[in-house]
């Protein structure tokens, strides 16, 4: 009986331990942390051909390399995008290596943390009132461009564009987002996470109590 509710007990701290940090920002989104970074080079075109079509994609379409971006959830190692930008385009395109692929967001904010990203990988369609959020897996960045633009002229909000294109200005647009509109996505995508820590938690607690009765 014993080994039976220490077994329940450690899965349960291990399912809790790996749903935590996202059970975090579903109850405050405002813990997910960006701040600029220096490039390490692990996207270097030199040294990853993937990148370098990428990057004379972005460069043919008139966005400029900016810097990096480091995103840090609560309780989690960070994670770096290297940024570009088109002050002409008002738009920002981050691009990050996970899963073993590169992978490109598009990225148009609005003053009062209102944005429009579109992906080109797999992600919830999110449209509500300003904030407008999907991805299309398998497309090339010059078409993930065309349907970005066309969505940004569909959703444009009746307010002054954004104007800081640089690192920094990708770092407050981010902050903004987060504590505006994009605040319920982001707990949207924390709900699954939520649920199965207060369920580990749960369970960590009743076993817990049960060896307190055994000892």
């Amino acid at each position: 009986m014993r080994w039976q509710i220490l077994l329940a007990g450690a899965a349960a701290a291990w399912f809790l331990f790996r749903s935590l940090p996202a059970a975090l920002l579903f109850v405050s989104p405002g813990l997910l942390r960006s701040r600029e970074t220096d490039d390490d080079g692990s996207l270097d075109p030199a040294r990853e051909p993937a990148m370098e079509r990428v990057a004379r994609a972005l460069a043919e379409l008139g966005f400029e390399k900016i810097g990096a971006i480091e995103v840090r959830p609560p309780l989690s190692a960070p994670s770096a995008d290297l940024v570009w930008a088109s002050t002409g385009k008002r738009a920002f395109a981050d691009v990050a290596a996970r899963g073993g692929r590169i992978s490109v967001t598009f990225f148009s904010p609005f003053p009062g943390g209102r944005a429009v990203l579109t992906s080109d990988f797999r992600r919830p369609s999110v449209a509500h009132e300003g904030y407008l959020a999907g991805g299309l897996a398998g497309i090339d960045v010059a078409e993930l461009w065309a349907v970005h633009q066309r969505r940004v002229e569909h959703f444009r909000p009746p307010a002054a564009p954004w104007t800081d294109f640089t690192a920094a200005g990708r770092v407050r647009a981010e902050e903004a987002v987060l504590l505006g509109p994009g605040r319920r996505d982001l707990r949207r995508r924390s709900a699954g996470a939520a649920i199965v820590a207060l369920l580990a938690l749960a369970v960590l607690a009743v076993s817990v109590l049960q060896l307190v009765r055994l000892a």
